[in-house]
Order: C-alpha cells, then sequence, then structure tokens
C-alpha cells in the first residue's frame, strides 16, 4: 500500500508539472498576440557586452544603413508638389490648395541636414545648374523633379498659421532658421512682404510665452515635447547670436541674426531666462523619471518624457555654457541664482541607458506623453492622439549626443533600424488622368508611417523624414565609433578633437624646394605673378615650388570646407621621396594639425603583425580599416618592400602576388575619398609603376633639403638661443624672462637716490642691444652669401639635422667672439660637417636626379 501511494502521488505530481508549464505556454502564446503577431527581432549583438561590440558587426550596420541613405532622395523627392513648392503629407491629384507646414518643414530640414540640397544652386537633390527649368507636367516623372529650396523658403514664410498651435510654430520657425543659415532668405522676403515681419515676429511671441515655468514643477502647461521645441528654437538663436557678436549698434542685423523688425522687445533678455528656466526643470524632470523607474513605478514613468527633458537639458545646458550667469545689480557680477551649472555627464548617461533599456523587442517603444496636453478646440490643433514617433526620438538623441555616448547601446540602435527596414511600406497614388482616355495613372511612392496611425495607413511625407533623418545620425555616430576605434588600434592622434586648428608646427617646419635651384620648377596650373623677391620670402628659390607651397595649394586650400567635394585641384594622395632626415613624417604630422584631421601612421610593422605567411591577409585587414577613417591624414612609411616593382629580376612570386594585393587596397582606399593619404620613401624607384601612376598617386613631391630661406631663419633661430635680443626673430622663453628680470632690478634699483645712475644704466643696456642687433644682422647676411657661394657644392646636400649642426655651431662662434663670422671658419666648418653627411659622393648624383622627378 505504501509504493501504491508513492506511485500515486508522482504521478499526480507529473501531471500538475505538465499542467504548470501548458498553462505558461497559453499565457506566452496570449502575450503573442495581445502584444503583436509579428516576431520579435533579436540583434545579434543584443547578448554581447560593450567591448565586444568589433569592426565588422558595426561595418554591417553601416552598409545596411548606406542603403536606406541612398535612396533617400528619391523617397522624398515623391512628396514633393511642384504646383504648391511644398510637401504634402501625400502626393493628391487635382487642384489641392493647402500647404502641409508640418511635412514641408521635416522634409527641408532633412534635406540640408543631409547635404541633398545644393547650397550653390538653391535646388535639392539638384539634376542640372539651370535654376531656370522645372517639371511642367505637376508630378508625372518624379525622378525628374528639382526641388527650388528658396521657393520652398518662401512658401513657408508667407503660409497661414495658428498662433496657438505650439507644435507647428516652433517648428516653422526652426526649420526656417535652420536651412537659411545666413538669414539671407528671410531678411529678402520681409523687404518685400511687412507681414512676414510681422507673423515671425508673432511666432516668437509666443515661443517666448510657451517657456517652461519653475514655479510649477512637474505639472508644466505644456508637454516635454513642446518646451524642447521651445528650447531649440531659442537655443539656436542664442547660438547664431554670440557666434555672430557684433559690437555695431546701428547694425540692422538683430538677435539671432534676424532684422530687428521681425523681434520682440527684449527678446535676447528673455531669451536667456528661457533657457535657464528649460535647463532646471528639464534637468528636475529627468531626475524625476530615473526616480520612477529606480521605485519601479511604472504608472509614473514615461521614457518618452524621459527623453525630451533629456533633450531640453543637454541643448539648453549647451547653448548657456558659454554664460557664467547675468548681473542683476551693477558691478557685483553673475547673480548667484542665474549661475549655469556645468551639465552632469552621469545624469545624462544614466538616462540614456534607461531610455534604452525601455526598448521594446521589435525596436519601438511604448506610448508616452501626448504631444498636447490639451486638445481643446480653438488652442490647438485637434489631432486625436498625437504621439511622438520613437525613431524621431532616437533621432533627435543621435544628432544631440555624443557619438561615444551610444557604444554601449548598439545593439538597440540595431533593433531600431530592423524595424526600419521590415516597416517600409509602398502604395501607389493618383498622379494625373489622360483627358482622352480617362485613365488615370498612378505614382509609386515608398516610405514610412507612425506606428500610433491606422497599420493600413500608406508612406507619408513627415514620419519618412524623420526615418530618414534617425537613420543619417545612426550612420554618422557608428561611423565615427568606428573611426575612433581604429585611430585607436593604431595609435593614431586625434588633432580634430583640438577646439582650433594648429598652424604653429607648419609654420615653424622648414620648407624644401621642388626641383633645382637653376631650373623653373614651376607648376604649369600657377598663375601667381609673384616677383622674385616675393618667391623667396614664401622660402623659393629663382621661381622653385616650394613643398609647402604646393600641399597648401593641393591639399590645404580645397579640403578647407569639405572632403567628400573638395574645390578644384584636391589630391587626396601622394608620395613623398628623398634621402633619410627630410622630416618626412614631421612634414605630414604638421600637414594634419594645420588642416585639423586626425592623423595615423602605417609602417611595415603594422603589415607584419600576424607574420610573414599572413601578409596578404594583413594587408586586406589593415586597408578595411583605414577606409573607415574620416578626415584623417595617413602616412605610409618606407612600405616600399609591399609594392616592389614586378618587372624587377628575380622577385618572388611572393613579393609580385604582394604588389598586386597593395595595388587593390591603395586604389581602394583612393576611390573611397574619406581620407588624405601620403606614401613616405627614400626609394621611389624601388615601386611598382602601377603604384605611382597618376589616378592612385595624385602627386609625387621630393622632400629634399631645406631650402636657403629656411636655413637662415633656423640661423636667427640659433643667433637668439645663445644671445636673446629684443625684437629678434624667436627667444627662447626662460633666457627672455631672465633678461627682462635684470632690467627690471636695474630700473628699480636706487630708485629714490640714484634716478640718473638708474637711467644710465637702462640705456647701457639698449645700446648693447642696438651693437649685438646689428651684429646679428651683419653675421645672417654673410650666413647667406656664404651658403649662396656653396650651395651646389655642399650645402644643398645637407639635411634637417646637419643644418641644425651647422647654423648652431656658427651661431656659437658668434657668440663667443663677439663679432661677425668669417668665411674661413664657416669654410672649416662646412669642411667637418661635409666628411659626415648623409647624401655623399655617388649618393648626390642620385639627390640631383630626384630633384627633377616632382609630379604636381
Amino acid at each position: 500500500s505504501t509504493m501504491s501511494l508513492l506511485y500515486d502521488t508522482s504521478i499526480v505530481w507529473r501531471i500538475r508539472k505538465w499542467t504548470l508549464l501548458l498553462q505558461l505556454l497559453i499565457a506566452l502564446t496570449i502575450l503573442q498576440i495581445v502584444y503583436g503577431s509579428e516576431k520579435a527581432y533579436t540583434s545579434p549583438l543584443q547578448h554581447m557586452s560593450n567591448h565586444q561590440y568589433d569592426f565588422d558587426q558595426m561595418s554591417s550596420l553601416i552598409k545596411r544603413l548606406d542603403v536606406i541613405e541612398n535612396e533617400a532622395p528619391s523617397l522624398l523627392r515623391a512628396f514633393y508638389e511642384p504646383r504648391l513648392k511644398s510637401f504634402s503629407v501625400k502626393p493628391e491629384m487635382g487642384s489641392r490648395k493647402k500647404v502641409c507646414v508640418t511635412s514641408t518643414c521635416y522634409a527641408i530640414m532633412q534635406l540640408s541636414v543631409s547635404k541633398i540640397y545644393d547650397v550653390s544652386s538653391g535646388y535639392g537633390d539638384v539634376i542640372t545648374h539651370d535654376n531656370s527649368k522645372e517639371t511642367s507636367k505637376g508630378d508625372k516623372d518624379s525622378d525628374n523633379v528639382k526641388i527650388p529650396i528658396p521657393k520652398v523658403m518662401d512658401t513657408l514664410l508667407r503660409c497661414p498659421f495658428r498662433e496657438s498651435d505650439l507644435f507647428q510654430i516652433p517648428l516653422l520657425a526652426f526649420s526656417i532658421l535652420q536651412v537659411d543659415d545666413d538669414r539671407s532668405m528671410i531678411r529678402s522676403a520681409v523687404k518685400s512682404d511687412p507681414q512676414v515681419a510681422s507673423k515671425f515676429k508673432t511666432i516668437l511671441t509666443k515661443v517666448l510665452q510657451a517657456a517652461p515655468d519653475r514655479k510649477l514643477g512637474p505639472t508644466q502647461v505644456h508637454s516635454d515635447y513642446v518646451s524642447y521645441q521651445v528650447c531649440k528654437l531659442i537655443a539656436l538663436l542664442h547660438d547664431y547670436t554670440a557666434e555672430h557678436k557684433s559690437g555695431d549698434s546701428d547694425c540692422d542685423e538683430g538677435y539671432g541674426g534676424l532684422p530687428k523688425e521681425v523681434l520682440p522687445d527684449n527678446i535676447a533678455s528673455d531669451a536667456f531666462w528661457v533657457l535657464l528656466s528649460c535647463a532646471e526643470v528639464s534637468a528636475n524632470e529627468v531626475c524625476r523619471q530615473l526616480a520612477y523607474r529606480v521605485a519601479d513605478d511604472s504608472g509614473s514613468f514615461d521614457a518618452m518624457r524621459l527623453a525630451y527633458s533629456l533633450l531640453t537639458y543637454v541643448r539648453s545646458t549647451t547653448s548657456l555654457s558659454r554664460i557664467a550667469g547675468k548681473e542683476m545689480v551693477e558691478g557685483e557680477g553673475p547673480s548667484p541664482e542665474t549661475r549655469i551649472p556645468q551639465m552632469n555627464k552621469k545624469l545624462v548617461a544614466a538616462a540614456l541607458a534607461t531610455f534604452f533599456r525601455e526598448q521594446n523587442n521589435d525596436g519601438m517603444w511604448d506610448k508616452g506623453q501626448p504631444i498636447y496636453k490639451s486638445l481643446s478646440r480653438g488652442k490647438s490643433r485637434d489631432m486625436g492622439n498625437a504621439f511622438v514617433f520613437p525613431v524621431n526620438v532616437v533621432g533627435s538623441l543621435l544628432q544631440m549626443l555624443p557619438a561615444e555616448a551610444f557604444r554601449p547601446h548598439l545593439a538597440a540602435l540595431d533593433r531600431t533600424l530592423h524595424w526600419i527596414e521590415s516597416h517600409q511600406r509602398f502604395e501607389t497614388v493618383a498622379d494625373y488622368c489622360d483627358a482622352e482616355t480617362g485613365n488615370v495613372y498612378g505614382k509609386p511612392i515608398k516610405g514610412w508611417s507612425s506606428p500610433h496611425l491606422n497599420p493600413s495607413t500608406g508612406p507619408e511625407a513627415w514620419p519618412t523624414a524623420q526615418v530618414l533623418k534617425c537613420t543619417f545620425w545612426m550612420r554618422q555616430t557608428i561611423r565615427e565609433l568606428l573611426h575612433n576605434d581604429v585611430l585607436e588600434e593604431f595609435n593614431g592622434v586625434s588633432f580634430s578633437k583640438q577646439s582650433a586648428k594648429n598652424d604653429v608646427d607648419w609654420d615653424e617646419l622648414l620648407d624644401a624646394d621642388l626641383g633645382s635651384p637653376s631650373g623653373d620648377g614651376k607648376d604649369p596650373h600657377d598663375n601667381s605673378s609673384d616677383t622674385e623677391d616675393q618667391q623667396r620670402q614664401k622660402g623659393s628659390q629663382r621661381g622653385c615650388r616650394t613643398i609647402k607651397d604646393v600641399l597648401e595649394q593641393r591639399v590645404v586650400r580645397p579640403f578647407a570646407t569639405s572632403i567628400e567635394n573638395p574645390s578644384y585641384g584636391a589630391a587626396y594622395s601622394a608620395i613623398l621621396f628623398g634621402p633619410p632626415g627630410g622630416a618626412k613624417t614631421s612634414l605630414t604630422e604638421a600637414l594634419a594639425r594645420k588642416m585639423g584631421y586626425d592623423y595615423v601612421c602605417i609602417d611595415t610593422a603594422d603589415f607584419l603583425a600576424d607574420g610573414l605567411t599572413n601578409v596578404a591577409a594583413r594587408i586586406r585587414y589593415v586597408f578595411n580599416r583605414l577606409m573607415a577613417l574620416q578626415k584623417c591624414v595617413i602616412l605610409f612609411d618606407e612600405i616600399e618592400e609591399f609594392a616592389m616593382d614586378r618587372k624587377r629580376p628575380g622577385l618572388s612570386m611572393e613579393s609580385r602576388m604582394l604588389t598586386t594585393a597593395m595595388l587593390t587596397a591603395i586604389n581602394d582606399l583612393r576611390r573611397k575619398k574619406q581620407s588624405i593619404f601620403l606614401i613616405a620613401t627614400n626609394r621611389l624607384d624601388a615601386f611598382d609603376s602601377a603604384i605611382t601612376r597618376p589616378g592612385r598617386i595624385d602627386m609625387t613631391l621630393f622632400v629634399g633639403t631645406p631650402n636657403l630661406e629656411s636655413r637662415v631663419t633656423q640661423f636667427r633661430q640659433q643667433l637668439a638661443r645663445v644671445h636673446p635680443v629684443r625684437g629678434s626673430t624667436r627667444v627662447v622663453e626662460e633666457e627672455e624672462e631672465e633678461y627682462e628680470n635684470k632690467k627690471r632690478t636695474m630700473k628699480e634699483k636706487k630708485r629714490v637716490d640714484d634716478d640718473e645712475n638708474q637711467t644710465g644704466d637702462t640705456s647701457d643696456v639698449n645700446e648693447n642691444d642696438e651693437e649685438y642687433q646689428s651684429l646679428v644682422e651683419e653675421s645672417i647676411s654673410k650666413y647667406r652669401s656664404f651658403l649662396q657661394a656653396v650651395w651646389s657644392e655642399d650645402a644643398m646636400f645637407m639635411n634637417y639635422l646637419e643644418c641644425v649642426q651647422f647654423a648652431s655651431a656658427c651661431a656659437d662662434l658668434v657668440a663667443t667672439h663677439q663679432r661677425p663670422l668669417t668665411v674661413p671658419e664657416m669654410k672649416m666648418i662646412m669642411r667637418q660637417q661635409a666628411a659626415v653627411m648623409t647624401v655623399r659622393g655617388t649618393a648626390r648624383e642620385e639627390f640631383l636626379t630626384a630633384m627633377e622627378m616632382s609630379r604636381f
């Protein structure tokens, strides 16, 4: 009986276990039906730690984003209405008269930000540069529709709007100001139509009045979304004023660069208080939402409110970062209540992590706070359940925050991207009717719609523009992360993070002539009419171009504004060849500093990191990563062993294959047009001719020895080192300070009793200065004459370090004997220097031949 009871108990237990499992399965099925029948997308990166996002996986994300980015122009163009000079929610056949402000604003902002808009021609997605041509048959051929941005802007400036609509009016003003960054379109419209000024003034007044109130705390009148729109517009005006501030009170340009007639009274003061209020209220709301989340208060927590409060906090504090506060009482400095606190980066990181933690498996978020708190007629548009589009929230965060803030959240971005890819809609809309046959022809459009709309809703303009905004900034963010990873892997230097470009290293770098002094060495494309004296001041001799001059003309100036669309004559690649000690590496690094580009040096060790047997695979590995760099100067140092001339007798099959692999890699890097690369070598003749040909390499520049003017400058610096003189070109800081202290001591000595003697001592110092300055100038003149006399014999063959040694020895003689240099003394030093020169004997013939091999 005991065994029977145990047996019956085990059966009951098994039945209960399977019943519980069945109930759990039914519950999961019901949840899937309730929360969506689509299969939840699981990112391959979802279960990885932050440090496991490798290069290949991020590259895969970029390729997927490139697909969407490439079709962005055609997607937006499909919603353009030529007869209205605006964008419609959905193109309609017939005589539609109403301009859709929201769709037009989002569309032109995306055209502007993504550079689809060509500012020089005034067209978005330009087909030709003929501004007079437009499609005459409406939307019949959408692929040929050109978008005249100035006319679209004029439509927005003159279109009617509801003053109480705090969703539309800040969006309208912000989009106009963002596209019209020099305010020329606004000024033109105000001059031609005074009503435009009245309308814009009304918009700004209403926006200022809608600012959050610090006294109301969590019970603000408007939603966090509206507060962000208000903050974003005022911050744009404030930043423009800070960057273009002018001391001319009579100037017609007012706050934010706007004409004074469109500005409300006291807008400069009111804007400060608006931004300060936005910063305080949004910071409090971020903390409040984080507290709700920690307390697991799902009824009070709202991910959308958290996101827009975070955006408002970051935007307002960033805009106010240049201001210490506001002076309420004259002479007392900033009042304590107006001091601007530093942005709390830990708070920003916690808020961003919490927002992404609330993401659903399909890549979206739950509905949060509606755009409007009140939907009563007469106060705002009655849009029903108007909720923000989560994709637009992600796009705004990507645009606002630095790329590194999203490194822990790549899995979440991947899920959002999957939602975008899987929810693109296709629809054919009626386009035009054939009068003869009565047939109505359709036009295919593709795009997206917001998830809070009816699932049967086809693609619409404003959600499509918001999706393209998100994918654009997601692509920019991931590309920057890749760039940072590659720079770190190869020990690069990030000069782009510096606040301003650094010209000091470039200016101090000694210049070298391209071509022999007897030749003209002149660029056939150079139309310069400089005299010989002017060319000498630039570091040239008898018309010879210098290497710094050519690099400024072909690299620095063409890429000053854009690397994707440089000006005429831009060179993406060059070979720097010449004898050792020519400062090729220093030249490249100084070039990167001057341009504000990042810098990375690739040498032989980088290609041998995986062993001799894996060099070809390593070449592909290295170049794949280099092609991910943006705005970077890349130096390949002494890599000729991997690109040997394939016609060379006795070259092994392995070396030939490496040359072929290097050819392909260099060609791909050049065609990418995202970075500038230079190859430094001492043996130009070792390279395969296919490497050095135009198309792969834009310039071949001989980096020789410093030219005459550079050496004179070097000698002057050495003289300043051994005897610092007021008015000299370069004075060592420590010795200059000692010299000033000496004068100050003499000036203060016996200030009361021996005033006359003190003055006499100072005069002696000044007389000594003038005497030594005369000695310096005479020595420099003799130094120059001597170098000119022996230039072709020995002087021209001294490399940078040898020039420093020669100049230093000559300067020591001047300082020791307190007299000008003599020719025998300089000959003796030159003779000693020539005995140990790097370029001597037969190497000099090669040097002279190489001087004529530059191609630029």
